[in-house]
């Protein structure tokens, strides 16, 4: 709920009467309206079918008619913005103890002239183009290729951080110019992959891989069930295996 200092003597274009002769509130009190007209006043911005409600303490203010004539609102914890659809900022409001949001009129030449800042304007732009680089922005600008693009002040210099994710390449691992190993065996690559979505004839949905280093050698087994530190490796043979070498 919005509402604002004393309007009254404010209302001073077409005032007329209205059809319906009271306003209901939530706790079933009814108030007389004197007439409907229009909101003029420095600083605020004018209001279009506003009810001179007889009585009422305070002066309220409808979303809802905000939108629908072509205001934006952004409610956060501590303030209420109402800005035109070209980012200018028209009313800020403070919220307070009982939880309504109060409008503090300013002065004219206090109001900040635009909400949103050029930079954020043209990230936005630059997301709506697919993420067009800067150059192309420019040229789509300047030779008025794009309908609705507006002209945008582009400053070089502008890193956007998905471009940089998108465009990171990964390094190639150089060969090696010399073996580190001497022999067969005395250095294996293994990993195991899985599981597979589709199993073996035997039920089997792992593949072990392993390379031996020196001999560049491959040898790939299938096996059924993953466990876990290497218990692929606890067995006889491979115990036999390590005491003799």
């Amino acid at each position: 709920m919005l509402k604002t200092y004393d309007w009254s003597g404010k209302i001073s274009v077409n005032l007329k009467s209205y059809a319906t002769s009271f306003v209901t509130f939530r706790d079933g009190a009814k108030r007389d309206i004197k007439g409907l007209g229009k909101l003029t006043n420095n600083g605020l911005p004018n209001l279009d079918n506003v009810l001179l409600v007889k009585g009422l303490t305070a002066n309220l203010i409808s979303i809802s008619q905000l939108c629908d004539q072509g205001m934006k609102v952004n409610f956060t914890k501590s303030e209420c913005l109402v800005t035109s659809d070209k980012g200018e900022l028209l009313m800020k409001d403070v919220r307070s103890k009982d939880n309504c949001y109060l409008w503090v009129p300013q002065e004219e030449n206090h109001l900040s002239t635009c909400l949103i800042s050029k930079e954020d304007e043209v990230k936005l732009w630059h997301q709506k183009l697919g993420h067009l680089h800067l150059r192309g922005m420019k040229k789509a600008i300047a030779e008025e290729a794009i309908r609705g693009l507006p002209k945008l002040e582009i400053e070089e210099g502008n890193i956007c951080g998905e471009c940089q994710i998108g465009k990171q390449t990964k390094m190639s691992h150089p060969k090696l110019q010399h073996l580190t190993t001497s022999r067969v065996l005395e250095l294996l690559h293994m990993d195991l992959m899985g599981p597979m979505q589709v199993e073996s004839l035997g039920g089997k949905r792992y593949a072990f891989v392993m390379v031996d280093d020196f001999s560049r050698e491959k040898d790939t087994a299938i096996v059924r069930i993953r466990s876990d530190h290497g218990k692929e490796f606890e067995n006889a043979k491979f115990f036999d295996f390590c005491a003799s070498e």
